[in-house]
């Protein structure tokens, strides 16, 4: 398990090294320039002070020096904690993940939670009880969730709480720790939102698999040796299904960080999608580089994270 451990921890580094560098070079191909946006928006008449002003501003940003000069500062400085200034906000980069990556992990971690709690007993009832009026109820469910596109989901909760309840959730963030109950006010809408669209590929890949393990012949064999049939379906049937549905949830959970930008904008929780739509619209380089690299490490992490999981459900994997 030692050795399998330092594997997964050796291609760690390399392929957060690739990340940076397309994450960077990307950023130099996407049309228009940080220093341009920045002095015509001022309404300059004069054309010799915007020329000035746009050098300048490219040289505070480096943008004048060459491209692999330029990426060696900015991963040394990343890797310092130093993301460099944001024009459009007029504040250091970093200021700005301290104050939005909390809440997009948040929110994202309130997601995947719930929908793990729900969905895998909901597959695994599914598949047990195959043809019985739960397991029709279960593919209902999934079918709904699957076909019903995540943002008419959150807006649809949002409009039944306003017709129904008369109840608007509050459209100030509180941060969990200054009043937890305020904080989840606010979060546990969308996150029941994302949960639901997330949850029915979950439950559906769950009972698929359920459905395939428990015909083995080592669950036959189980129940002949007298075991109940809690024992049978999740210590036997459960741990060897879950390898795909282990690798959904760690794919849907990387994918949180950057494609929670719709429930944001929907419940405004002012996290780090609505932060990134932003600065990608203002070309502003710091805000966005940094924002990708925080997000591909975040990826990367739950993506090991997995691995490691593999390793211990199933020890084969190890000495593979």
């Amino acid at each position: 398990m030692r050795k399998y451990v330092a594997r997964r921890l050796l291609l760690f580094v390399p392929t957060l090294f690739g990340a940076s560098i397309l994450i960077f070079v990307l950023m130099r191909l996407v049309p228009g320039d940080i220093a341009e946006i920045l002095v015509y928006q001022t309404g300059t008449e004069s054309s010799a002070v915007q020329q000035k002003q746009i050098q300048q501003i490219r040289e505070e940003l480096g943008l004048n020096r060459p491209v692999v000069v330029q990426y060696l500062a900015w991963l040394g400085n990343a890797v310092r904690g130093d993301f460099g200034y944001s024009y459009t906000q007029r504040r250091p980069v970093t200021d700005i993940l301290k104050e939005r990556f909390p809440r997009s992990m948040e929110l994202a971690f309130l997601t995947i939670v719930v929908a793990i709690v729900w969905a895998i007993p909901l597959g695994v009832i599914s598949a047990v009880r195959q043809n019985t009026w739960a397991d029709y109820l279960v593919r209902v469910v999934s079918i709904s969730g699957l076909s019903l596109p995540i943002f008419f989901t959150g807006v649809l909760i949002l409009y039944g709480l306003v017709r129904f309840f008369q109840y608007l959730p509050p459209l100030e963030f509180v941060s969990f720790v200054d009043n937890p109950a305020e904080n989840l006010k606010q979060l546990i809408w969308p996150t029941l939102a994302q949960a639901y669209y997330i949850s029915a590929p979950i439950a559906r890949l769950t009972r698929s698999q359920m459905l395939e393990v428990i015909r083995h012949d080592y669950v036959r064999t189980a129940r002949a040796k007298g075991l109940a049939e809690r024992a049978v379906v999740y210590r036997h049937a459960l741990n060897n299904s879950l390898l795909p549905v282990v690798t959904f949830i760690g794919w849907w959970g990387g994918r949180l960080l950057g494609g929670i930008v719709i429930m944001e904008i929907i419940f405004a929780v002012p996290g780090m999608g609505t932060a990134l739509v932003q600065a990608v619209s203002y070309r502003d380089y710091p805000t966005v580089q940094a924002f990708i690299f925080v997000m591909a490490v975040v990826y990367l992490t739950i993506n090991l994270f997995v691995d490691l999981l593999y390793g211990w459900l199933d020890p084969r994997i190890r000495y593979a």
